[in-house]
């Protein structure tokens, strides 16, 4: 499946999540955004520089549908600071190809979105419904079109991906098939993000 910018991965007003809170902020850490740490001229030395030499390392890390490639890991023993970045520069180390946060992440974005924020958190910081896959899958919940909105930044795009909360009626958006944000049957599963990436064009 090829996302907004063009990657195949083989490799937002703040809002409350509706199944399970927003994880808070870690201590010190910068916005999720495509400037910063993070930028396009980011490099793995760069990050050593500012957040430790310790806390930085080079390994192979798992993707979807099986495959695996090697990726620069931030606090890899910390699951509220991980982050992991793909280089398009992979011998030197620099210039970001995908900059991702999962899990218990406690990275933010600037408009305050990060893991466990809701539907209606999205869409407030879009300023607009926006176009998602379905469900079920593995590319399931990913925000494939942000429609104009707020969200949609030419360069680096922030990608978004949302998954049903337990219990709620999904079968309906499930599938490899596009749905707006706004569809009944999608605000009725009730969505939140599990996974927020920076790719970059």
């Amino acid at each position: 499946m090829t996302l907004p910018g063009g990657l195949c991965l083989a490799a937002l007003a703040t809002g409350t999540a509706l199944a399970a809170p927003a994880r808070p902020v870690s201590a010190g850490l910068p916005p999720f955004d495509c400037a910063g740490p993070f930028a396009r001229d980011a490099s793995e030395a760069a990050l050593a520089t500012r957040f430790g030499a310790g806390n930085v390392v080079f390994r192979t890390v798992p993707g979807p549908e099986g495959t695996r490639f090697k990726a620069t890991v931030l606090f890899p023993r910390d699951a509220a600071r991980r982050v992991e970045i793909v280089w398009k520069d992979e011998k030197r180390r620099q210039r970001p190809t995908h900059v991702s946060v999962a899990a218990q992440s406690g990275w933010k974005t600037a408009d305050g979105l990060g893991i466990g924020s809701s539907l209606a958190a999205v869409e407030a910081a879009n300023g607009a419904p926006f176009t998602m896959a379905g469900f079920g899958w593995d590319y399931g919940g990913t925000v494939t079109d942000w429609n104009g909105g707020r969200l949609a930044r030419p360069g680096c795009r922030l990608l978004l991906r949302l998954e049903p909360t337990p219990g709620t009626p999904a079968d309906d958006v499930d599938g490899d098939r596009d749905f707006r944000s706004d569809a009944p049957a999608m605000r009725a599963a009730q969505p939140v993000i599990y996974e927020m990436m920076l790719v970059f064009e």
